[in-house]
């Protein structure tokens, strides 16, 4: 085994430890698992201990974590559950999304930092939101329905917004610039003949679409199938000239809406992301993390940051909720709206791809993301109301509905 080989190995080896005890410490210290990898990440990398250096291996590993987790953020949207809401009760949440826009725009615009500053603050991922209402089991009642609405389209809008920064900053204009938007339009338009015909194949075929959603497959088709349709959307987004992100998040997004009883295959696609390549990109993002960077004004403008982003998801959530809402609703549905750990982390890397933000600036950003999913998932479990209590009646109906589904 060649020297080169046993460092990646022993690199691997200590990534997949941190790996294992970063969420056991997170349970201990009550944070959020992705955060507590991130610290680990910072302890291992060269602003630590450094016993663990970015080897080409390791940037390969956490690039397809990046992009398993963005196809998962697209594969947690609920389509069917917005399409069962109907237009009317997506009105709210549209209102909201805007609002939240307007407002961080206004704020990054006050606070010199860009238009990618201002996409962070209005960043909003449906990951760490879903585990907090699980959590405090009121993914089902009407306050969880309202935020996973609203996350499921204010995500999927950021997505967006990020591709329209990466395409202006590029600096094309003229013919170069009306043929980047023909691509990206054009691989909207396939995305969208790919969801017609797949949903066609599972109306005509549905004997061998069940096989992907199935508990036990030996071949584990379903598996390879969203994998093989993560990698396509990627590669098409870079023939289209934009992120990987975007190619990834729509491959996720069209296995949820093909896809009826998806939770099975979600739950083995989440297994292999968050098994391996999901920990190790955020392990790698605190590798890269340049604590050394942060001074006393960095950490200052974080904290000012991390305020003015709940802020700006807050008192939208006041003006705009659903009818007969009580103060207390709006201000937990705010909190919850103000965690988007992953998606500004995956922000700020991309920032700092296209020379959008400097390293100390990427620092505090990722610093900010921090803050974020620390604090106001706590709030949100302290001031939301207590998940629903079915009667006798309803229960014994549950139980009925269970044992026959």
């Amino acid at each position: 085994m060649s020297a080169e080989t046993q460092q990646l190995f022993f690199a691997l080896l200590v990534l997949l430890a941190a790996s294992i005890l970063g969420p056991m410490l997170a349970v201990r210290l009550r944070l959020p698992s992705a955060v507590v990898l991130i610290l680990f990440g910072v302890l291992l990398g060269p602003a630590g201990l450094s016993i663990v250096s970015d080897l080409p291996s390791i940037k390969f590993v956490s690039q397809f974590g990046f992009l398993v987790l963005m196809f998962m953020a697209g594969l947690e949207i609920d389509f069917h559950g917005l399409r069962a809401a109907g237009v009317g009760a997506l009105r709210t949440p549209l209102l909201l999304v805007a609002a939240i826009g307007v407002c961080c725009v206004v704020s990054g615009q006050l606070l010199g930092i860009g238009p990618i500053g201002a996409l962070i603050l209005s960043a909003m991922a449906v990951g760490l939101p879903l585990a907090a209402l699980k959590e405090t089991k009121l993914a089902s009642a009407p306050i969880g329905r309202h935020i996973m609405l609203t996350l499921s389209l204010g995500e999927f809008v950021c997505i967006v917004g990020l591709t329209l920064i990466e395409l202006v900053s590029g600096g094309e204009t003229g013919f170069h610039l009306f043929v980047r938007v023909a691509k990206i339009c054009g691989l909207f338009l396939i995305a969208g003949l790919v969801i017609r015909l797949s949903r066609a194949l599972v109306w005509w075929h549905p004997a061998s679409i069940r096989r992907l959603t199935a508990h036990h497959d030996v071949a584990e088709l379903g598996v390879r199938i969203g994998l093989f349709v993560m990698l396509a959307g990627v590669l098409i987004s870079a023939q289209a000239g934009v992120e990987a992100i975007l190619g990834a998040f729509l491959g996720g997004m069209l296995v949820a809406l093909v896809l009826r009883q998806k939770e099975i295959l979600e739950g083995k696609l989440a297994a292999l992301g968050n098994g391996l390549f999901i920990p190790i990109f955020f392990i790698t993002v605190g590798l890269r993390f340049e604590a050394r960077s942060l001074d006393r004004a960095s950490v200052l403008r974080a904290l000012l940051l991390a305020a003015v982003a709940g802020l700006c998801k807050i008192v939208p959530s006041l003006l705009f909720s659903p009818r007969g809402s009580s103060l207390r609703f709006r201000i937990a549905c705010g909190c919850l709206f103000s965690a988007p750990l992953t998606l500004i982390v995956a922000i700020a890397a991309i920032g700092r791809d296209l020379n959008l933000l400097d390293g100390q600036l990427q620092a505090t950003m990722v610093l900010v993301a921090m803050l974020l999913s620390v604090v106001f998932p706590t709030l949100f479990k302290l001031i939301a109301p207590p998940p629903p209590v079915l009667d006798a009646g309803q229960g014994q109906h549950a139980l009925s509905h269970a044992a026959t589904s």
